[in-house]
């Protein structure tokens, strides 16, 4: 059945929260190091910053609900380097799509990689703008609680999960549930509309030797960078 024009617009914007929430042609160079496009200026780095609370770590997911499949998350460094593989399935009424992206995050830059289409994207991390946003607030606490708080997250209870002890910080911005362990999620929920997804950490390796190959780009992408102006210079409303 053809899905009328508010349906459609619908399904576009439900789509667009997805994406929000849960993430985000051509041959490369010789070096091995991808082809990029423009460029942009940083101020603030994260080279100082504990993201999580443990060195180093490789954590699986399982994904389900209106979107199904698997996420697999490597990172040392505190979290600074990081690299997220995700395979998964959205499905939505009559919709659905498949995504097999790449998230690589090293220091204060980020690369979003279509891992079908070969292509990706560069920006700054995510977190500079936080930083920005953190900037002249006296600071309590770990570096990973302050970004939890100044996304809007308050304390609703504990529950381990595989073990471990979480604290359960809900996110009414994002319409979900996050199981936080040092400073880590290991489950969340999301409840938006008649989108459901749980995504749960299954296999937890701690403080382990992460392979430097993880965090290399895959051959034959092209990376476009994305030109984003100095957070800085022009305070926004974070995103959530």
């Amino acid at each position: 059945m053809n899905l009328n024009f508010k349906n459609r617009t619908y399904l576009l914007l439900t789509i667009l929260f997805i994406s929000l929430l849960l993430f985000s042609c051509s041959d490369s160079n010789d070096s091995g190091s991808p082809k990029l496009i423009s460029e942009s200026n940083k101020k603030l780095t994260l080279e100082d910053k504990k993201i999580f609370g443990i060195e180093s770590g490789i954590i699986e997911y399982t994904i389900s609900g209106s979107q199904e499949g698997t996420r697999k998350l490597y990172f040392d460094d505190w979290g600074r380097n990081q690299a997220e593989y995700s395979n998964t399935t959205i499905n939505i009424g009559e919709y659905s799509k498949k995504t097999n992206l790449l998230k690589i995050t090293k220091g204060d830059d980020q690369y979003i990689i279509d891992l079908d289409k070969r292509n990706g994207t560069k920006r700054e991390n995510p977190l500079i703008e936080k930083l920005f946003d953190l900037q002249g607030q006296v600071s309590h606490g770990d570096f990973g609680e302050q970004l939890v708080l100044i996304n809007g997250g308050y304390k609703t209870g504990k529950e381990k999960i595989d073990g471990r002890n979480c604290t359960i910080y809900e996110f009414k911005n994002r319409h979900s549930k996050n199981w936080m362990w040092n400073w880590i999620m290991l489950k969340s929920e999301i409840h938006y509309g008649n989108m459901n997804i749980t995504i749960l950490a299954d296999d937890i390796k701690e403080n382990v030797s992460v392979p430097d190959s993880v965090f290399k780009f895959p051959p034959n992408v092209l990376i476009t960078e994305v030109n984003t102006k100095s957070f800085q210079n022009h305070p926004k409303e974070p995103e959530y």
